[in-house]
């Protein structure tokens, strides 16, 4: 099988020659695999495609731009505003930097009745990132997956432009608002996914963290109200570009009690099924026929700061509890970061997934 195939078999729930592989990691562990590689560029389907991946994942576009600095004019030493208003700081550490928010545009709520989201057909960042999807879809889509990410979707996008603390006042106090601000990040976000499909991804992945360690960071009932109705718009008006598209939701953490929600509304693909969090041999059980995972790997504790032996078990395991009769990719829960066993609890990781991966017939 070609690694589409593989990857479509496996989302049909039938049984593939082996388990789907992926990985997620920061620009410094990029630069690193390339490295060692042999490679000039650190394009991330370039590396993808060397690493052997049967998925082939965009950098994640849409308002998650605000993490980054390309898009961005600098307004003091270290300090950016982008287009979406944010304000935000470049911190350094190691071999590399992370930015942080230091300012929400919609801080005052007043402000909210004279903002206007980007439009994106005038956004130079996200333009050049739709030019480098097309470039690698007509390079790489008709061997591999490809999948088009638009996250911090609705619930998180609330969060950049008015910060965490006020949304959750909101989500009590100031539905109404809300409901405003959500239908604006929705149709946003409904644009990028259209070019998405236009270009010919495979996978529209969207994301919303709405889980914590042990339980859901907003209730079920909330979720269901002002969130699940607009997943169900975005997914049925991007189902009528291409009806064999698939579409992929990211999580973190326990969201065990809306699982079945995301099932009715039509999702294919949950992702990143964090360790730890939910019973993930109750998730194959009750979901494994309707529902595929993608994920898996502990990011917090194993790939870090685990052994070789760990790293290999934990592989395993996940193929075991997930690999049975299709509906499941492997990949980290989230990106790796740079620490002392990172490159190679990563190396082993993509030996153990060709090792334990595959189905005997």
């Amino acid at each position: 099988m070609d690694p589409k195939e593989r990857v479509f078999t496996a989302l049909e729930h039938r049984t593939p020659d082996r388990v789907p592989v992926t990985n997620r990691f920061t620009p410094e562990i990029a630069r690193d695999l390339a490295t060692i590689l042999g490679l000039d560029s650190t394009d991330t389907f370039d590396l993808e495609v060397e690493l052997g991946h049967d998925i082939l994942c965009t950098k994640e576009m849409g308002i998650v731009n605000v993490y980054l600095i390309e898009n961005s004019k600098e307004i003091e030493d270290d300090k950016y505003i982008d287009d979406f208003g944010v304000i935000k700081k470049k911190v350094s550490y190691g071999k590399g930097h992370y930015v942080e928010i230091v300012k929400n545009p919609l801080e005052d709520i007043n402000s909210f009745s004279t903002y206007t989201m980007p439009d994106p057909d005038r956004q130079p960042l996200l333009q050049s990132q739709l030019k480098n999807l097309k470039d690698n879809v007509k390079k790489y889509g008709k061997t591999h997956a490809i999948v088009g990410g638009v996250t911090a979707t609705i619930f998180e996008g609330s969060e950049i432009l008015r910060g965490i603390e006020r949304i959750m006042v909101d989500l009590v106090d100031n539905q109404d608002f809300l409901n405003e601000l959500f239908d604006m990040l929705v149709d946003y976000h409904l644009k990028i996914g259209k070019m998405f499909i236009e270009i010919g991804v495979d996978i529209v992945y969207i994301g919303d963290d709405v889980g914590m360690q042990r339980g859901m960071l907003i209730s079920p009932d909330l979720w269901r109200k002002l969130l699940k109705p607009r997943y169900d718009y975005l997914l049925r008006e991007w189902k009528k570009l291409n009806s064999n598209i698939k579409f992929a939701l990211h999580s973190d953490g326990h969201i065990e009690p809306i699982v079945e929600d995301l099932v009715e509304i039509g999702l294919d693909i949950l992702n990143p099924v964090q360790p730890g969090t939910m019973d993930d041999r109750w998730l194959k059980k009750e979901f494994g026929r309707k529902l595929s995972f993608w994920g898996g790997i502990n990011v917090q504790k194993t790939m870090p700061f685990g052994t070789l032996k760990e790293v290999i078990n934990e592989v395993k395991d996940r193929i075991g509890i997930f690999g049975p009769g299709g509906g499941f990719i492997i990949s980290p829960s989230h990106n790796i970061q740079p620490n002392i066993r990172s490159i190679d609890n990563t190396m082993t990781y993509y030996w153990a997934c060709r090792k334990y991966g595959k189905y005997d017939f």
